[in-house]
């Protein structure tokens, strides 16, 4: 079931609701924040709903959506008039399977769509058939194979073709486009598309939303303040990534200028700081890609033939990371 048909069937739901006097799609909690498929109103102007939807999609693309609905509620406790919203997340019934080796975040309901088009509640127990637990830190989402400088190629090539076509854009045509003009971002830019949505800088109809056009901005005006703002959107990866190296070089008696780690090393790390497995960040592919943030931001450098030593660089955190305008001179 495609996601358009979920949404359909979802907001014919939501009107038959007692007490939604609105329904409104595309709508952000806060200023900045990720964009809802649907959020409903009562009279009074209270926030009723929260919802999230995904059409039959792969385990990848599910995991990001609950992502997505656990930045809601953490979002929604930030608006006076969203504090008592019920967080929902809605898919196909054939999604059920895949689900079930999911954690879905405590306070989101999730509801499935039969093929008439009928929404039930999903009665399974939150926790999924594993043993272990996962935690999943706020701000964090899918991602996987995304570099800073191909970010800002895309947005400045979305922004280009919004301009012409501003009734929106398929995913195919951007991703075809970018296969012709950036040949070297691979997978042509699928990864990055769902990056830029889990930001909230893309819309449904795949256009810069309003929190995208302030990037556009910052990238048309000022580098470093792009590189600031990515830093930012990317902090709970940074962090976690930096704090695992720094710990993985005090237990081994590295120095700073030559910590042997891998990914693979930091990933396990995480989890064994948090005391419980890390979604997304106990992937070595997220923390691989972390690393390449952390590279283009000038934090570290990938050493050794097999990349297996880590260099920490010099780093004035006031230009980039949002710890105050102290300075950390690392040997």
């Amino acid at each position: 079931m495609k996601e358009t048909t979920v949404k359909k069937y979802v907001k014919k739901w939501l009107q038959q609701q007692a007490q939604v006097d609105d329904v409104l799609a595309e709508q952000q909690l806060i200023s900045g924040g990720l964009v809802t498929d649907f959020l409903t109103k009562s009279r009074r102007g209270k926030i009723l709903h929260i919802i999230e939807c995904k059409g039959s999609v792969d385990i990848g693309e599910l995991a990001k959506g609950l992502g997505q609905v656990y930045q809601y509620d953490y979002q929604a406790q930030k608006n006076r008039l969203a504090q008592n919203a019920k967080v929902l997340f809605v898919c196909p019934e054939d999604m059920t399977k895949e689900l079930d080796t999911l954690r879905v975040p405590r306070g989101v309901h999730v509801y499935l769509v039969s093929k008439g088009g009928t929404l039930f509640a999903r009665k399974k127990h939150h926790a999924s058939k594993s043993s272990q637990k996962e935690l999943q830190l706020p701000k964090t989402f899918y991602l996987r194979d995304v570099e800073l400088n191909h970010l800002e190629s895309i947005i400045r090539l979305i922004h280009k073709m919004g301009r012409k076509k501003p009734d929106g854009l398929s995913r195919d045509e951007i991703q075809d486009k970018i296969k012709i003009e950036f040949p070297q971002i691979a997978a042509r830019g699928y990864n990055h598309l769902i990056t830029l949505k889990a930001l909230g800088l893309l819309n449904a109809r795949n256009l810069l939303t309003p929190h995208g056009y302030e990037i556009y901005d910052l990238i048309t005006t000022s580098k470093e303040a792009f590189l600031r703002e990515m830093c930012e959107s990317f902090y709970p990866f940074i962090i976690n990534v930096l704090n695992a190296i720094v710990v993985i070089a005090y237990e081994k008696k590295n120095i700073l200028s030559e910590i042997e780690c891998t990914a693979e090393d930091i990933a396990g790390k995480i989890c064994s700081i948090w005391g419980t497995k890390v979604r997304f960040l106990y992937d070595h592919r997220t923390i691989g890609t972390t690393l390449r943030i952390l590279r283009e931001l000038g934090a570290v450098e990938i050493m050794g033939k097999r990349k297996t030593k880590i260099k920490l660089k010099r780093l004035v955190h006031a230009d980039f990371l949002s710890w105050g305008a102290r300075q950390t001179k690392l040997p």
